[in-house]
């Protein structure tokens, strides 16, 4: 709970969109797509997608989308700009960077056939708020936690906020699930471990509070990553768990404890990330064969807590004093070695993260 009330203050500044005129606006603009009766489309599109579909562009506003060709008009919404169809209905909505604005109606629930959901912000050059797609501080609705034929949704900088449903759990095909650089909080739910499919779990840069995810039924991840959230606590010893793992960055929370011994065994990992924290105790020697691998390439454990050299001056983010582990360190990690990152630094594009011992 430290640091909410601030955050919440600032969540103002953070997201200047989100006045009560605007969320009244949003209410009244949603209210009325959901209760659409007689919907435009053509006559041969299934009545709950162009319902679903008119729904989502009113509440939205594709009136003033960047691109937004026959949305709302008597053609077959298969041929609305962003929607792609099979067998006639709709499977895929890829709407990103195009001026969404709006909250996702509940009408959404009426795609059961949806299998891609890509509305993409794109990252504002700040790596605060959203350019590209507004929603506007509104969550997201619980009717897309009923669309069990989803196997990729993107929300990247959209302004989301609220809570993940535990009812997330029911996307069991899902693959790709990005939520990154919203407004996300509340807890990360144990139910998305019935999200066995997952290969793509980005959570970073939302105020998610609570211990490190347990998750070890995702064995396909391939990405996992809840970097500059507000996690504390150990991180659990399960990242064998993840045998096909190459990214995975957890910078930026309030970590306790000792490094996960089970790293070491990750042959494809590239990348990985857990300075920013409050770490402790001996570097695990069993990433030795890690670090010599060649496969990767970089390794951030350092005592750094410069949160501007990353964007990422959030105000949920814990105050940390930086890792310090026991010594001696081994040689990856001091020196030249691949987890002692002191070369060629910049802020932003490459920044410094030396590792320190006691």
């Amino acid at each position: 709970m430290r640091g909410l009330v601030v955050w919440e203050m600032s969540l103002v500044v953070l997201c200047v969109a989100c006045s009560p005129i605007w969320s009244e606006t949003v209410s009244r603009a949603t209210s009325k797509a959901q209760n659409v009766e007689k919907s435009i489309c053509s006559s041969t599109d299934d009545p709950s997608d162009c319902a679903g579909l008119t729904a989502f562009g009113m509440s939205l506003r594709s009136d003033k989308w960047i691109k937004n060709t026959k949305w709302l008009s008597d053609k077959t919404v298969c041929e609305w700009h962003g929607i792609t169809c099979d067998g006639g209905r709709v499977t895929e909505i890829s709407l990103e960077h195009n001026g969404l604005s709006g909250a996702l109606p509940q009408a959404i629930g009426n795609l059961t056939h949806l299998r891609v959901l890509n509305l993409n912000g794109g990252r504002p050059a700040s790596y605060m708020g959203c350019d590209g797609n507004n929603f506007h501080n509104s969550s997201i609705p619980d009717s897309l936690y009923s669309l069990t034929s989803l196997e990729s949704v993107n929300f990247e900088y959209t302004c989301l906020s609220g809570e993940l449903s535990d009812q997330i759990g029911r996307l069991t095909q899902m693959v790709n699930f990005s939520i990154h650089g919203n407004y996300l909080s509340g807890s990360i739910p144990l139910a998305m471990n019935a999200m066995s499919k997952l290969e793509t779990f980005k959570l970073g840069r939302n105020p998610f509070t609570g211990p490190f995810p347990d998750m070890r039924n995702l064995t396909r991840l391939i990405q996992f990553n809840c970097n500059f959230c507000s996690l504390t606590g150990p991180v659990p010893d399960i990242f064998d768990n993840f045998p096909n793992l190459q990214f995975s960055y957890w910078d930026g929370n309030g970590f306790t404890g000792e490094l996960p011994k089970s790293i070491g065994k990750l042959k494809h990992l590239q990348r990985i990330s857990f300075n920013i924290n409050q770490l402790s105790g001996p570097i695990p020697v069993e990433w030795g064969d890690l670090a010599q691998s060649g496969v990767l390439t970089d390794c951030r454990i350092g005592a750094d807590t410069n949160l501007t050299a990353y964007l990422a001056n959030y105000p949920w983010i814990q105050k940390v004093t930086g890792n310090l582990y026991s010594c001696p360190l081994p040689d990856f990690a001091s020196g030249s070695g691949i987890c002692n990152h002191v070369k060629d630094c910049a802020d932003v594009v490459n920044p410094c993260s030396p590792v320190k011992c006691h």
